[in-house]
């Protein structure tokens, strides 16, 4: 890479997709790491690509919150290609946590206390993800977590797009979210799939994309409890409300995050404890 990107220096390579790549890079004088998002040349003068990676900033300036990732700046390397400046992150991914195995009990409800506890400042700051799964949900090196990538994430006030186009990952994706109209209701869902994947190591749904469209919008997943024994009742109903079809239904993001706060804060010999 022989572009200049302001005052930093791509070291090495850190992720890849479709729409550009992550690059660990420094500043040239104070030696700080930080991460490069930087679009593919090709979608440069693609005016809503780069609109898109733009909002990002704009999320990021609006929603302040420690599980957040800061994104610090936007700008265009010396070659015209949008980049964006964003804190460097050292850990792994929760779907790589999610693929060695089962992960017990205790550290399911802390990790999920975080990520509520982050996205309801997203929301609070009128802002919906609209993209919430393990990939997106970063677990740093001392066990806190950072939700990432605000690439389809939505103002409130942003009219939607002419024409219905859907943004998610279909796994995980709310039955309004299936119809072109997320709301933040839509990221509790979100959440309530990644918990449910944590606690039985299955996403609610499987199959084909018409057949978990199907099953999002008109199915009940099968109970956490049928999937592993020794998940509090509590714990099981605070998910399986999560996930309920219509987004009235759902518990808000900061009602999440104090009950699973109050799940975590529990005492070294409570259920949570229990692996199973």
């Amino acid at each position: 890479m022989h572009a200049r990107f302001g005052d930093y220096e791509v070291v090495a390579p850190i992720a890849s997709g479709g729409m550009g790549g992550v690059f660990l890079a420094t500043h040239r004088t104070t030696g700080d790491r930080v991460a490069l998002k930087v679009l593919d040349p090709m979608f440069a003068d693609h005016a809503e690509v780069v609109d898109r990676l733009y909002a990002e900033r704009e999320v990021s300036a609006r929603a302040s919150h420690p599980g957040l990732v800061e994104i610090r700046a936007a700008s265009r390397s010396s070659d015209d290609v949008p980049f964006l400046v964003m804190e460097y992150l050292e850990g792994e991914t929760l779907s790589s946590i999610i693929e060695r195995g089962t992960v017990d009990l205790e550290t399911i409800v802390t990790l999920s206390a975080q990520i509520a506890s982050a996205l309801a400042a997203m929301h609070d700051a009128g802002i919906t993800h609209c993209d919430v799964k393990p990939d997106n949900l970063f677990v740093l090196d001392d066990g806190t977590v950072k939700v990432i990538d605000f690439g389809v994430s939505r103002l409130v006030e942003e009219p939607p797009p002419d024409d219905s186009s859907i943004a998610g990952t279909p796994a995980y994706m709310a039955p309004e979210q299936w119809r072109g109209k997320p709301e933040f209701a839509t990221d509790v869902y979100s959440l309530g799939c990644v918990m449910y994947e944590l606690l039985t190591g299955n996403v609610p749904f499987e199959g084909s994309l018409p057949e978990l469209m199907v099953a999002h919008l008109d199915q009940r997943p099968g109970r956490i409890s049928w999937l592993r024994k020794a998940v509090p009742v509590e714990l099981e109903r605070l998910v399986m409300r999560a996930l309920a079809k219509a987004p009235g239904l759902r518990p808000q993001m900061c009602e999440m995050a104090l009950a699973l706060e109050r799940l975590a804060g529990r005492s070294p010999s409570a259920t949570l404890r229990m692996a199973g």
